[in-house]
């Protein structure tokens, strides 16, 4: 693991990220520059619980938002990306939006230290669902509408399937 300072946040907590096998990695991957807004943002978070899950406004553009709304005319699939154990629901046909928001979530390590688990340019929403009894409700409704326009995020090769890999959504 190849564990790199990051930051502090605003009451003084590191925040380390592993650069090979995290979430925030692969968007790391997807996207430069990320790790410098990441950097820019973590003094403006108040850590202060075990989970941090935020979403800052920049109040400029940052780059481009992957999530989009979709239709049931859309060309949407499923395919995992890499260091996740769940499928992501993609869409062909939209493209992404210009955003000035970034999301940010990190985990307690200790008192004064945290990992920093994902971040991506774009709003905070509800976690892709799981495929079984931890799926709430919020979680399926948003991602029966929403989706990941293709083409910035890396996919694990033959993942790619049309059938929704998630029995609830039935």
């Amino acid at each position: 693991m190849a564990r790199v300072f990051v930051g502090t946040t605003k009451n003084g907590c590191a925040v380390y990220v592993d650069t090979e096998h995290s979430h925030a990695a692969t968007h790391m991957k997807d996207t430069p520059g990320l790790l410098d807004l990441v950097k820019e943002a973590l003094p403006k978070i108040e850590a202060d619980g075990s989970v941090i899950r935020t979403e800052i406004d920049f109040g400029r553009i940052i780059g481009t938002m992957d999530l989009v709304e979709t239709t049931d005319s859309d060309d949407v699939f499923y395919a995992m990306r890499p260091n996740r154990d769940r499928y992501s629901r993609f869409v062909h046909n939209r493209e992404a939006v210009p955003t000035s928001w970034l999301v940010v979530r990190m985990e307690r390590v200790n008192e004064k230290e945290y990992s920093l688990f994902t971040t991506y340019i774009g709003r905070l929403v509800p976690p892709f669902p799981f495929g079984d009894s931890r799926d709430s409700h919020e979680m399926i409704e948003f991602w029966k509408g929403h989706a990941l326009a293709v083409g910035n995020q890396e996919l694990v090769p033959e993942t790619e399937t049309k059938e929704c890999p998630w029995p609830n959504f039935k």
